[in-house]
C-alpha cells in the first residue's frame, strides 16, 4: 500500500509547499550566519585599503587636484582636526 499524497493519507498537503520554502530558508540563515561569523573575526571579505579614506584624506586628494584653494584647505582641515 503507498502512503502520501494521493491516497488520502493524514499527510497535509501543505507540507510540499513549506517543506522546500522552509529548506531554502534555512540554507539562506546559515549562509548569513556564516558570512557574519566571518566578519566578526575579521575573515571573509574586507575592502579595499585604497576605499578606507578618512576625510582629511580626501581633503588632501581635492587640495592636490585643484578643487581648492589653500585658505580653504587650511580652514577645513583647522575643522576636521578640532573634531
Amino acid at each position: 500500500m503507498m502512503y502520501g499524497w494521493w491516497d488520502g493519507s493524514p499527510t497535509h498537503w501543505y507540507g510540499m509547499i513549506f517543506g522546500p520554502i522552509m529548506m531554502i530558508a534555512l540554507v539562506v540563515l546559515t549562509v548569513l550566519i556564516i558570512a557574519w561569523a566571518l566578519r566578526a573575526f575579521g575573515l571573509g571579505w574586507q575592502p579595499d585599503p585604497k576605499e578606507r579614506n578618512t576625510p582629511l584624506d580626501t581633503l588632501k586628494h581635492r587640495f592636490a587636484r585643484g578643487e581648492i584653494d589653500r585658505a580653504e584647505y587650511e580652514d577645513r582641515r583647522r575643522l576636521l582636526s578640532d573634531s
